[in-house]
């Protein structure tokens, strides 16, 4: 098999995701080998994983008592990120923050 740019291979790759098929279904249609398929996603995922630091937000809740700052934090996690939200944090905007986190 001919040498293949990064950028192809996650095309590739991408398109195999969003196919709907199995990675074994795409690779016999696509001509591409399965472990060289499974060895671009894991490439990709490295290279992916490699490039993002750390962050950490602070989020202050706007007119929080003192009762719901003596409250323990909710802890949500979505992927690889956690979150901590304080008590008296609004629906909206704790749905906002983990569209951000998803995104990350």
């Amino acid at each position: 098999m001919k040498r293949v740019s990064r950028e192809e291979r996650a095309r590739q790759v991408a398109e195999c995701e969003a196919s709907g098929l199995t990675v074994r279904e795409w690779c016999v249609a696509n001509g591409v080998p399965e472990a060289t398929m499974h060895w671009w996603r894991r490439r990709l995922r490295e290279d992916e994983g490699a490039a993002l630091a750390p962050s950490f937000v602070e989020v202050a809740a706007v007119g929080a008592g003192r009762a719901a700052a003596a409250a323990a934090p909710i802890v949500a996690r979505v992927g690889g990120v956690e979150i901590l939200l304080p008590p008296g944090f609004g629906e909206a905007d704790a749905a906002a923050a983990m569209r951000a986190a998803a995104s990350l």
